[in-house]
């Protein structure tokens, strides 16, 4: 036994339906103890303030679809995206996250371009939002379309919903992102298709990065180091952590050897891998 263990705290087992719970004495430090409850307070902080802060701004959001519904996209996405980055920085910090990251240094004013980033976990929308430094959307699974106030500021801000199973509507999908990129509106892709939940990537879909050349915009790798860990897999609580973002420089398609270009998809996944293993 560790010295300074305590014989206190509690494990649970759910057995089958109906749920039981059972309570187990079983050896834990002080120190594991503590942290064990910060996990729960922070936990519980995190869902009373999200919550109450989704339905303070549901006027607005109500506000903001009429306008987008009469006066069109353009007329709230300056507004939403803004409000957006504030959500992403109020959800860090309600999540413990404590992000170290630089701006992208390469980009020009204004300029729309096509983040590819790993996917590690749940946290990845709000810390790419509050880091990026610029307006941008999401092309997202259809599944984050069915999440009440979520949804809805994604769609205001111009987010996809992909769907993977309809290839009829994937495609006019692609061609709505191709659109935002073209209209001024940075996009977001994730080409491993689904969070790894933990620090290694699956293979990029081949033709995900096809959309920047399309759209005639750069290519922004990004690395997201150990977001997975603020919510790891199978748990319910929220630990909190340190997390790191990687912008690398911008690639331009255009001006890619001949003998790159069918492999950007493995060319970008590289970049990306190169900077999951530089502390290693």
């Amino acid at each position: 036994m560790i010295s300074g263990f305590t014989p206190f705290s509690i494990a649970f087992e759910v057995t089958d339906s109906p749920p039981a719970i059972r309570v187990y004495l079983v050896h834990l430090s002080p120190i594991c103890w503590t942290l064990y409850m910060l996990t729960i307070l922070r936990t519980l902080f995190f869902f009373v303030v999200f919550s109450l802060h989704q339905i303070l701004i549901s006027p607005l959001l109500l506000y903001f679809h009429l306008r987008y519904h009469f006066s069109g996209p353009e007329s709230v996405r300056k507004v939403t995206c803004m409000i957006t980055r504030g959500w992403g920085r109020l959800v860090c910090a309600l999540g413990g996250a404590r992000v170290r990251y630089e701006p992208p240094q390469d980009l020009n004013p204004g300029e729309a371009v096509l983040f590819v980033s790993n996917h590690q976990g749940d946290f990845d929308i709000p810390i790419l939002v509050s880091t990026a430094g610029r307006d941008l959307a999401f092309v997202a699974k259809k599944e984050l379309g069915k999440i009440p106030f979520l949804s809805n500021w994604m769609y205001l801000i111009g987010c996809i919903f992909l769907d993977r199973d309809n290839r009829r509507k994937q495609v006019l999908q692609i061609k709505q992102t191709i659109e935002n990129l073209k209209s001024g509106l940075s996009m977001v892709i994730f080409p491993e298709g689904t969070r790894s939940r933990g620090p290694d990537m699956a293979p990029f879909s081949k033709g995900s990065l096809t959309i920047a050349e399309k759209a005639g915009v750069r290519i922004v790798p990004v690395t997201l180091k150990n977001t997975y860990a603020l919510l790891p897999k199978e748990s319910w609580g929220l630990p909190g952590g340190d997390v790191e973002v990687i912008f690398h420089p911008a690639i331009d398609p255009k001006t890619l050897d001949e003998e790159i270009k069918p492999r950007l998809h493995e060319y970008v996944h590289a970049i990306i891998q190169q900077g999951l293993t530089a502390d290693r």
